[in-house]
């Protein structure tokens, strides 16, 4: 069984996305996608879509080691318990599966930041992170019976 290694830890969260791929010459929008960010990390986020493909574009292959083109992430709305500032964030698939179990059987793609997250948004990551580490320090007992 191969051991998860991730450089940071991720928060699960739900933040619904446009995805934008953009020429790199002219900062010209050449196709529109959505999908949803259901965890993120200081290094990088997990991306479920409906579908593999925006147009023509296969967000996984059509972008590896790609110099004319580049995907974004524009986050859209927050839901109402999520405090997420509005960000845009230029990204690089690293993985990708067909997640089987659910229903519509959407896919997810692995995202690396290929720029660090905007200021906000790393305040709010921070924000966050820190936030999981106090819960987390609280002992194994009283996270399981809620400090009975």
């Amino acid at each position: 069984m191969a051991r998860e290694q991730r450089r940071s830890p991720r928060l699960e969260v739900s933040l619904p996305v446009r995805i934008i791929i953009r020429d790199r010459a002219g900062a010209q929008t050449i196709a529109e996608g959505v999908g949803r960010i259901s965890d993120i990390s200081r290094h990088g986020l997990r991306l479920v879509v409906p579908q593999s493909k925006i147009e023509q574009w296969h967000i996984f292959y059509n972008f590896q080691e790609n110099e004319q083109q580049m995907l974004l992430l524009e986050v859209l709305a927050r839901q109402d318990d999520e405090q997420a500032p509005d960000f845009e964030l230029p990204v690089k698939p690293v993985w990708f599966d067909r997640l089987l179990s659910l229903p519509d059987k959407p896919f997810q793609l692995g995202m690396e930041f290929l720029a660090p997250p905007p200021p906000a948004a790393l305040a709010w990551l921070n924000e966050k992170f820190n936030s999981l580490r106090q819960r987390h320090k609280v002992s194994w007992w009283s996270n399981l019976f809620g400090g009975r």
